[in-house]
């Protein structure tokens, strides 16, 4: 294998860690380590939304913490197409946020693809534009409470207190290299 091939194949790595690293952000509350996935000046366009993304994600965390009892985002099928020190990528993305109104509670699933240009600088990784395409939506309500159907699990948390971050320390000599 060529030094080309392995710089090919270490940067689809990193391109897939940031995108893993936006997901759990955005599940875990974690406002810095959802910024860490852009690039200071990356531009981010939802539709509804668009502008600067580190200011995204300024507004979508609260909304995130104070609508949403819990959201599970997950990743699908990603092509990465690059070029020297860009790369177009299209990730298929399905996300559940859990939420109570009025005493119904009700899933909101969205199923939709991120369309990113990534830009390595200074040999990282990070989007620098994104575009989020909405394939499809729906809301259907819960019948079944999801204190009964999570009983015996361990629980999941919403911030810096879950247990993942004692596997996956993100900050400090522990930490991974990104």
């Amino acid at each position: 294998m060529d030094r080309n091939q392995l710089d090919i194949l270490w940067s689809e790595r990193e391109i897939r860690a940031v995108l893993q690293r936006y997901c759990r952000g955005l599940d875990r509350l974690d406002e810095e380590l959802v910024k860490s996935a852009y690039h200071d000046d990356a531009h981010d366009d939802r539709g509804i939304l668009r502008g600067n993304a580190h200011d995204f994600v300024k507004q979508i965390v609260p909304i995130l913490r104070d609508t949403y009892t819990g959201t599970l985002h997950t990743l699908h099928g990603t092509t990465i197409e690059l070029d020297g020190d860009t790369a177009g990528v299209e990730t298929y993305c399905t996300a559940y946020h859990h939420r109570e109104n009025d005493g119904v509670k009700r899933v909101e699933q969205f199923a939709g693809r991120y369309i990113d240009r990534f830009e390595r600088r200074d040999g990282v990784w990070r989007i620098a534009r994104r575009v989020v395409l909405n394939d499809f939506s729906l809301v259907q309500e819960v019948p079944l409470d999801p204190a009964e159907a999570q009983a015996g699990f361990n629980p999941s948390r919403r911030d810096t207190t879950d247990v993942s971050y004692q596997a996956l320390p993100l900050s400090g000599p522990d930490a991974p290299s990104v």
